[in-house]
């Protein structure tokens, strides 16, 4: 009986770990999406500055969601988000709209991968 309930006590456990690291992801991400929501369109005032945030926002939590998101979504973001920047600084329209573009959708792959799921948790 004992070692029923103290299954029963680490099954709470992990369900709760699970649960805490499913709001940080989310909150992580909701912030990143707000953040780059925030960049204006190149040549902007503000541009490099709003870029340079999301960045300094990211690359501190970069290692902690690293420990429940794939290396090469969490890689992805780090790279587009420093990409990101790199164009706003020296005024390349045309990879600042295509980082722009692919970091969104390295935000919402790793959202997708980290959701609520069956799936997931499997």
């Amino acid at each position: 009986m004992k070692v029923f309930i103290a299954s029963l006590i680490l099954l709470g456990i992990l369900l709760l770990c699970i649960g805490v690291n499913y709001i940080y992801i989310n909150e992580v991400f909701g912030k990143m999406t707000v953040l780059l929501e925030e960049v204006p369109e190149i040549g902007s005032e503000g541009c490099v500055d709003a870029a340079a945030r999301l960045l300094a926002y990211w690359e501190p939590r970069a290692d902690i969601v690293c420990l429940s998101v794939p290396y090469n979504a969490v890689d992805r973001v780090s790279e587009q988000a420093a990409l990101l920047l790199s164009c706003a600084e020296c005024g390349d329209i045309y990879g600042f709209c295509n980082a722009r573009t692919l970091l969104r959708d390295a935000i919402s792959d790793m959202r997708r991968l980290e959701a609520f799921t069956l799936g997931n948790l499997l």
